[in-house]
């Protein structure tokens, strides 16, 4: 046992020793993190990341999981599991959420009040905070579009809220990813509407999921794997060719695989999980697609999808 490991076990009782961490990923890749920290009460964090901080200990902040992946060796650190999932109103057109909140309870929870405006992101996995993080979007509506500010803690500026532009939102990108930001919790203002109104919203997000559930891959996966190299443009017909998908499919990469990790036949930008693939097949299968794409078309393409290694986030 690390000394500085004595020091989060006694003061958070919660803490497991030697977690698993594939199971809280969609990809389903990952080995034990020598600590492993389920916070579902907000007000914990900067006290537990500022005792992890004091000791020296690597840290790591973990959502839904759709967009990560570990390293077969796992963490040597801690790993804290953000999965409060508190929401409520907090004006008559705002709601308020926990980080932990999953993407789907917020929509389901708007819809129910009335409110509008999320509906076209029903089919995204996730949490609210990781949107937040990664400007996640669909069908013409990305977070920035109905989000209001949020509560963040870093180690170095505290807890404390912050305003829409704090985050410069751009395509799958904001401020966060790059910060030692960790966010708490998020307000989002949406648009009022009648219950009849609502209601129609909340079937036809319900149509879209099937829709895209249907067209989708079905298994252990993190969703579109590459960025599109050109961010959408929902008021005019996009060019295939702005497309991650389409640029891996032209390039020959459907069916590629390395060890347990294979591109779908279905959709060139999904990466499947066989069942005991690493996180070297991924990486390694990854590097393969982009360097075909750079050949065919002389376009880098940008994963979504973080790596973690044994001690923190590999550089993109």
């Amino acid at each position: 046992m690390i000394d500085p490991y004595l020091h989060i076990i006694k003061n958070f009782p919660e803490t497991v020793q030697n977690q698993p961490l594939a199971p809280f990923t969609t990809m389903g890749i990952g080995g034990p993190a020598d600590l492993y920290f389920k916070l579902t009460d907000t007000a914990q964090l900067p006290y537990l990341a500022e005792a992890a901080q004091e000791h020296k200990i690597p840290t790591v902040i973990l959502a839904g999981g759709s967009n990560m992946v570990f390293a077969d060796e796992g963490f040597r650190g801690l790993v804290i599991h953000v999965a409060s999932r508190h929401i409520a109103m907090d004006n008559e057109d705002i709601i308020v959420a926990d980080a932990g909140t999953l993407l789907s309870q917020v929509i389901q929870f708007a819809l129910k009040n009335s409110l509008t405006g999320i509906e076209k992101m029903t089919a995204l996995p996730g949490t609210i905070g990781g949107a937040v993080r990664g400007n996640a979007g669909a069908f013409g509506i990305e977070t920035k579009d109905i989000f209001s500010h949020a509560l963040l803690y870093s180690p170095t500026r505290g807890l404390r809220e912050e305003q829409k532009p704090y985050f410069n939102f751009d395509y799958r990108h904001s401020t966060i990813k790059t910060s030692d930001d960790i966010i708490l919790k998020v307000w989002l203002k949406l648009k009022r509407a009648t219950p009849e109104i609502a209601k129609k919203a909340l079937q036809e997000s319900l149509d879209i999921v099937k829709n895209r559930i249907s067209k989708q891959p079905k298994g252990k996966c993190s969703g579109s794997f590459f960025k599109n190299p050109i961010p959408p443009d929902y008021s005019n017909p996009q060019k295939p060719e702005a497309k991650a998908a389409y640029l891996l499919e032209q390039s020959g990469c459907k069916d590629l695989q390395v060890g347990d990790a294979k591109v779908s036949p279905l959709h060139a930008n999904w990466i499947m999980n066989l069942g005991h693939a690493t996180q070297k097949d991924v990486l390694t299968l990854a590097d393969q697609m982009k360097a075909l794409v750079k050949q065919k078309f002389d376009i880098t393409l940008e994963k979504e999808v973080q790596f973690i290694s044994t001690t923190g986030p590999l550089k993109p």
